[in-house]
């Protein structure tokens, strides 16, 4: 069993952390940066240079360029290139080229002259259809060998197709909430160093984010909704299938049926066989509404190693503790800023190069209440006192935390555990099922950590473990008190 967490490690964070009272301000600072009076904030990706120098993708088309100052508002603001079709993936090459995806392609926009503004647009990949509909949208991340894998999502039921599409119109595609009516649609896709495309995994809704993390492993979340229970974050690999059947229309190795959406409908025990269950499950309003770009935290940074996942539908970013047992990922959600002066829309994320700040991106697109713009978290040195980390054990859970804990949290009567399953369908979302609560006991316990130990711990069902806000014995408030750990594997079984 290999912790995610482990691999780089935290010691030299948590070295720094005062002997007096720790609160969320003395750990973070949350800052608007001020973007161009009358410049629709609609921010669709953010990527910084090797010379630090931030890009902005707006979705209306433009792609702005700044240095960050410590002042948010004194960004100095420059344009670097316009045109894009709501452009929501950005690589930044280098500080004179950049590679947006947009609606239709990859488009490559560099600066040749040296103006500080791009002058030469080239297309850089190609090959996925275009409907018309305003729901497909694509982003990108890194391979580490010159080329990109490319998430590019599904078509809405609220908005049409056009007459005239962009490549082959498939019938069986077109049907249902989401949809798949032009080629690739829900799939991620690999661009090699030259652009070349290749189909790589299928079944997404609409992941809106995609990333390669520094070990290699592929990660994206999804959006609750239609063939979706719950919003999802998934370890991607080559050739599997990740439950939202329309696009299985392009896959010439699906030959179960030339129209997959009515197939796996009348037939969930086939579909929950053939389909790549979620490394972690993120319960619908309590954790994540809807699951913006994944991103490792580097070193440098609070619970380094872990993975953040910001919430598009919500004032919140998720955090996510990653193991992999046997060959099986999994894991613990939580959260990781909850409120505290964020706003809605997070969806693109992106640390500084010292891991010491992290930025969002955020737009909602006209989905409740507008909250666009550019948003800056500062890591101030202390860390909260919170859940440091979940590892599952053969019969429970270990919980540590990463302050020393009160007696009150060593007595079996402070912990709720209990589960549920979710069974992905047709359906808009759906609730979770088969409830059980589970009395747990205190297997052992130490200065910072609790394992617990109960009956009824299995695959395919996800654990909700509860316990009373309190303080650490120097006096930090608790942060959370409330994570989710989505078995996929149980060790030793």
């Amino acid at each position: 069993m290999t912790s995610l967490f482990f691999k780089l490690g935290v010691l030299g964070v948590l070295a720094v952390q005062p002997l007096h009272a720790v609160k969320f301000d003395d750990c973070y600072k949350v800052e608007d940066i001020k973007l161009p009076a009358g410049v629709p904030p609609e921010v669709g990706a953010i990527d910084f240079a090797e010379d630090g120098t931030l890009f902005v993708v707006l979705r209306r088309g433009d792609v702005l360029k700044a240095k960050p100052t410590a002042d948010p508002a004194a960004f100095d603001w420059q344009l670097f290139a316009t045109g894009f079709d709501n452009g929501c993936g950005l690589d930044v090459v280098s500080p004179t080229k950049i590679r947006v995806t947009q609606m239709a392609e990859m488009t490559e926009a560099e600066d040749t002259d040296g103006d500080g503004k791009a002058d030469s647009f080239t297309r850089f990949a190609h090959g996925w259809g275009l409907s018309g509909n305003y729901h497909e949208t694509n982003a990108l991340t890194r391979d580490g060998k010159g080329g990109y894998f490319i998430a590019v999502g599904t078509a809405s039921f609220s908005g049409p197709t056009f007459k005239h599409t962009l490549g082959t119109f498939s019938d069986a595609g077109r049907r249902g909430r989401n949809y798949s009516a032009v080629k690739w649609k829900g799939w991620v896709l690999h661009s090699d160093a030259k652009g070349n495309i290749t189909p790589w995994a299928s079944g997404f809704r609409m992941h809106n984010g995609i990333y390669q993390d520094p070990q290699g492993e592929l990660w994206a979340g999804d959006n609750q909704g239609d063939w979706k229970a719950a919003t999802p974050l998934y370890h991607v690999e080559k050739g599997k299938f990740y439950g939202h059947p329309n696009s299985l229309v392009w896959d010439p190795a699906f030959t179960k049926s030339k129209d997959p959406l009515a197939y796996y409908r009348g037939n969930l025990e086939a579909y929950n066989k053939d389909r790549t269950w979620a490394a972690v499950e993120l319960p619908h309003m309590e954790m994540n509404r809807s699951a913006g770009e994944p991103m490792q935290i580097p070193a440098g940074s609070h619970f380094a190693g872990q993975m953040i996942l910001p919430d598009n539908n919500g004032e919140r970013v998720t955090r996510l503790m990653l193991e992999k047992v046997g060959d099986t990922w999994q894991g613990a959600c939580t959260h990781f800023i909850d409120g505290r002066g964020l706003r809605s829309g997070n969806h693109r994320a992106r640390f500084t190069k010292d891991g010491k700040q992290l930025y969002l991106g955020q737009t909602v697109r006209g989905w409740g209440i507008p909250a666009e713009g550019l948003q800056r978290v500062t890591f101030l040195g202390p860390v909260p006192f919170d859940i440091d980390r979940i590892t599952i054990t053969p019969d429970g859970f270990k919980v540590s935390f990463t302050k020393e804990i009160p007696d009150q949290l060593k007595d079996a009567k402070a912990w709720k555990v209990s589960s549920f399953t979710y069974q992905s369908k047709w359906t808009y979302g759906s609730d979770p099922e088969d409830k059980k609560e589970h009395k747990a006991g205190i297997a052992s316990s130490d200065a910072k950590s609790v394992t617990l130990k109960f009956d009824g711990l299995a695959q395919r069902r996800v654990y909700r473990i509860s316990f009373p806000k309190c303080d650490s014995t120097d006096g930090s408030p608790l942060q959370n008190n409330l994570a989710f750990y989505t078995v996929n594997s149980v060790p030793g079984k």
